[in-house]
Protein backbone atom coordinates (compact mmCIF):
# COMPACT_ATOMS: atom_id res chain seq x y z
CA UNK A 1 0.00 0.00 0.00
CA UNK A 2 1.02 3.28 -1.23
CA UNK A 3 0.33 7.36 0.06
CA UNK A 4 -0.84 8.46 -3.65
CA UNK A 5 -1.97 12.23 -2.48
CA UNK A 6 -2.74 14.63 0.23
CA UNK A 7 -5.54 16.90 0.06
CA UNK A 8 -6.81 19.34 2.67
CA UNK A 9 -10.63 18.33 2.83
CA UNK A 10 -12.72 21.32 2.72
CA UNK A 11 -16.38 19.64 3.11
CA UNK A 12 -16.42 20.78 6.87
CA UNK A 13 -14.97 23.43 9.32
CA UNK A 14 -12.67 20.84 9.98
CA UNK A 15 -9.94 21.32 7.18
CA UNK A 16 -8.33 17.84 7.72
CA UNK A 17 -5.39 16.83 5.72
CA UNK A 18 -6.29 13.35 3.88
CA UNK A 19 -3.89 11.10 2.59
CA UNK A 20 -5.46 8.93 -0.17
CA UNK A 21 -4.07 5.27 0.01
CA UNK A 22 -3.70 3.03 -2.80
CA UNK A 23 -2.54 0.04 -3.84
CA UNK A 24 0.29 -0.62 -6.74
CA UNK A 25 -2.70 -0.61 -9.61
CA UNK A 26 -4.11 2.74 -8.13
CA UNK A 27 -7.06 1.85 -6.50
CA UNK A 28 -7.89 3.48 -3.49
CA UNK A 29 -7.62 1.15 -0.49
CA UNK A 30 -8.17 3.87 2.51
CA UNK A 31 -7.98 7.06 3.86
CA UNK A 32 -5.43 8.46 6.62
CA UNK A 33 -6.82 11.77 8.19
CA UNK A 34 -10.53 12.10 7.25
CA UNK A 35 -12.64 12.51 10.32
CA UNK A 36 -15.64 12.19 8.43
CA UNK A 37 -17.47 10.09 5.59
CA UNK A 38 -18.02 13.82 3.68
CA UNK A 39 -13.88 14.67 3.94
CA UNK A 40 -13.79 11.07 1.91
CA UNK A 41 -16.52 11.92 -0.97
CA UNK A 42 -14.76 15.28 -1.30
CA UNK A 43 -11.24 13.89 -1.29
CA UNK A 44 -12.50 11.24 -3.79
CA UNK A 45 -14.49 14.11 -6.28
CA UNK A 46 -11.21 15.80 -5.52
CA UNK A 47 -8.71 13.65 -6.89
CA UNK A 48 -11.61 12.13 -9.98
CA UNK A 49 -12.98 15.38 -11.24
CA UNK A 50 -11.51 18.96 -9.72
CA UNK A 51 -13.77 21.85 -10.32
CA UNK A 52 -14.01 25.00 -8.87
CA UNK A 53 -16.43 28.45 -9.36
CA UNK A 54 -14.49 31.18 -11.12
CA UNK A 55 -14.65 34.31 -10.34
CA UNK A 56 -12.64 37.13 -12.21
CA UNK A 57 -13.70 40.39 -13.65
CA UNK A 58 -14.84 41.88 -17.08
CA UNK A 59 -14.10 45.11 -18.87
CA UNK A 60 -17.18 47.69 -19.18
CA UNK A 61 -15.25 50.58 -20.73
CA UNK A 62 -16.82 52.90 -18.35
CA UNK A 63 -13.81 55.29 -16.45
CA UNK A 64 -16.14 55.32 -13.64
CA UNK A 65 -16.60 51.49 -12.94
CA UNK A 66 -14.17 50.08 -15.35
CA UNK A 67 -14.82 46.05 -14.34
CA UNK A 68 -17.69 44.27 -13.53
CA UNK A 69 -17.36 41.30 -11.07
CA UNK A 70 -18.35 37.78 -12.67
CA UNK A 71 -18.01 34.14 -12.05
CA UNK A 72 -19.04 30.93 -13.05
CA UNK A 73 -23.23 29.91 -12.51
CA UNK A 74 -21.64 26.90 -11.29
CA UNK A 75 -18.51 24.86 -10.85
CA UNK A 76 -16.42 24.04 -13.45
CA UNK A 77 -13.09 21.30 -14.15
CA UNK A 78 -10.40 22.91 -12.83
CA UNK A 79 -9.04 22.41 -16.55
CA UNK A 80 -11.45 24.75 -18.92
CA UNK A 81 -9.82 27.65 -16.03
CA UNK A 82 -7.47 28.89 -18.62
CA UNK A 83 -9.98 28.80 -21.75
CA UNK A 84 -13.08 30.46 -19.51
CA UNK A 85 -10.45 33.16 -18.84
CA UNK A 86 -9.30 33.45 -22.23
CA UNK A 87 -12.72 33.95 -23.52
CA UNK A 88 -13.78 36.15 -20.38
CA UNK A 89 -10.72 38.71 -21.38
CA UNK A 90 -12.26 39.16 -24.76
CA UNK A 91 -15.89 40.79 -23.07
CA UNK A 92 -16.83 43.88 -22.46
CA UNK A 93 -20.15 44.61 -20.54
CA UNK A 94 -23.02 46.30 -21.85
CA UNK A 95 -25.16 48.37 -19.84
CA UNK A 96 -27.65 48.08 -17.85
CA UNK A 97 -26.24 44.67 -15.94
CA UNK A 98 -28.08 43.36 -12.50
CA UNK A 99 -26.62 40.73 -10.33
CA UNK A 100 -27.28 37.59 -12.13
CA UNK A 101 -26.99 38.74 -15.58
CA UNK A 102 -26.06 36.33 -17.84
CA UNK A 103 -22.73 37.77 -19.67
CA UNK A 104 -21.28 35.33 -21.53
CA UNK A 105 -23.96 31.90 -22.04
CA UNK A 106 -21.98 28.21 -22.58
CA UNK A 107 -18.52 29.88 -21.35
CA UNK A 108 -15.90 27.95 -23.34
CA UNK A 109 -18.54 25.32 -24.31
CA UNK A 110 -18.19 24.39 -20.08
CA UNK A 111 -22.59 24.56 -19.78
CA UNK A 112 -21.72 27.28 -17.50
CA UNK A 113 -22.94 30.94 -18.03
CA UNK A 114 -20.61 34.09 -16.82
CA UNK A 115 -22.90 35.74 -14.50
CA UNK A 116 -22.90 39.23 -13.11
CA UNK A 117 -21.93 38.95 -9.23
CA UNK A 118 -23.02 43.42 -9.12
CA UNK A 119 -25.21 45.59 -10.51
CA UNK A 120 -23.80 48.23 -12.81
CA UNK A 121 -26.78 50.53 -14.55
CA UNK A 122 -24.09 52.09 -16.74
CA UNK A 123 -22.14 55.34 -17.08
CA UNK A 124 -22.50 57.79 -14.73
CA UNK A 125 -25.00 55.83 -12.76
CA UNK A 126 -24.56 54.13 -9.11
CA UNK A 127 -22.67 50.39 -9.23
Amino acid sequence: MEARETVICIGCPLGCRVTVLQDKKGNVTGFKGADCKQGQKYVLDELKNPVRTLTATVRTGDEGYPLLPVRTSRPVLKVLMRPIMRETAKVTARPPVKAGDVIVKNVAKSRADIIATADWPGPGGEG
